[in-house]
C-alpha cells in the first residue's frame, strides 16, 4: 500500500488568520506539522496543499513539496480531492496544518487497521474524561459499535442517558468518545467524492464526515489516549508555546 500524507494549509482562518504561519518556538506551526509527518512510519509521500503564495513560499523554504489549490475549497478533504490527479498513492491521509502535536503512533495504527479492515475511511478517537468537554459543541462526539466502527458524529451529547436526569452523572452510565480530525482515505473513496450527495446531517451539524456516512461509506476508528491540541485561537498558540518550552 502506497501512502501519501496531505497537509491542507488554509491561510485565512476566520478565528485566527495566518495561524499556520505563526511562530511556535522558532518554527511556524505549519513546519511543526510537516516535521512531525516526516517521522511517521510507512509513509511514501508528503505534500502541503495551499491556496496561498505566502504559505507556499514558507513551505518551500523548509523543504516541503507544495501543490497549489483553489481558494474555493471549503474543507481539507475538498482541497485534497481538487488535486487528486496530482497525488500518488492508494491511501491518502489528511492531517490539518494546525495540528502540530498529532499522535504519530495513530498513523501507524490507522495503516495497520486499513490492512485488515473492509472500511473505506479511518479516523482517530479518544475517550472523554469529563462532562464539561462532552457538553462542549466544539468537541465532536462519535458513537461507535463494538468493533470500533463509527455509527454517528455529533456536536451534541451522544448517547443521551434517558433515565438519569443529572447530566453530570452520565459518564457513570456510558462511555463518551471524542473525534480527532485526522482521516485516512482509500483513494477509491476520494475518486467518488463528487458523486456523493451533500447530506442534511452534514449541513445541520457542520461535520464533513457525515457526508460519507450518509452516502453509505464505512468509517473505522482507532483509539488514542493522546488528545490532539490544535491551534484554533491565539490562546491555543500560547498554550502550545508553553507546552514546548516545558
Amino acid at each position: 500500500m502506497q501512502v501519501t500524507i496531505c497537509i491542507p494549509a488554509r491561510l485565512n482562518s476566520s478565528r485566527f488568520p495566518k495561524k499556520i504561519l505563526a511562530d511556535l518556538c522558532g518554527k511556524s506551526v505549519l513546519q511543526h506539522v510537516f516535521d512531525r509527518t516526516r517521522t511517521c512510519r510507512g509513509v511514501n509521500n508528503i505534500f502541503i496543499l495551499t491556496d496561498s503564495d505566502e504559505a507556499k513560499d514558507v513551505a518551500t523554504n523548509f523543504g516541503a513539496q507544495v501543490i497549489e489549490t483553489s481558494d474555493k475549497c471549503v474543507s481539507g478533504t475538498e482541497r485534497i480531492v481538487s488535486v487528486l490527479d496530482k497525488l500518488p498513492g492508494d491511501f491518502i491521509i489528511n492531517i490539518q496544518g494546525d495540528e502540530p502535536f498529532f499522535d504519530i503512533e495513530i498513523i501507524d495504527r490507522m495503516l495497520t487497521k486499513a490492512a485488515v479492515s473492509d472500511a473505506d475511511i479511518f479516523t482517530p478517537i479518544f475517550k472523554f474524561e469529563n462532562m464539561e468537554d462532552v457538553a462542549d459543541p466544539n468537541c465532536v462526539k462519535v458513537i461507535i459499535n463494538y468493533a470500533g466502527r463509527a455509527l454517528y458524529f455529533s456536536r451534541s451529547i451522544v448517547p443521551y442517558v434517558r433515565d438519569e436526569k443529572d447530566v453530570s452523572k452520565w459518564m457513570k452510565h456510558a462511555d463518551y468518545y471524542g473525534h480527532i480530525g485526522i482521516y485516512g482515505y482509500r483513494r477509491a473513496v476520494l475518486e467518488r467524492y463528487h458523486d456523493m450527495v451533500k447530506g442534511k446531517l452534514e449541513f445541520i451539524e457542520k461535520l464533513e464526515q457525515l457526508r460519507f456516512l450518509e452516502n453509505g461509506f464505512l468509517i473505522d476508528t482507532v483509539e488514542t489516549s493522546n488528545r490532539t491540541i490544535g491551534i484554533d485561537t491565539p490562546e491555543d498558540l500560547e498554550r502550545a508555546r508553553n507546552l514546548l518550552q516545558r
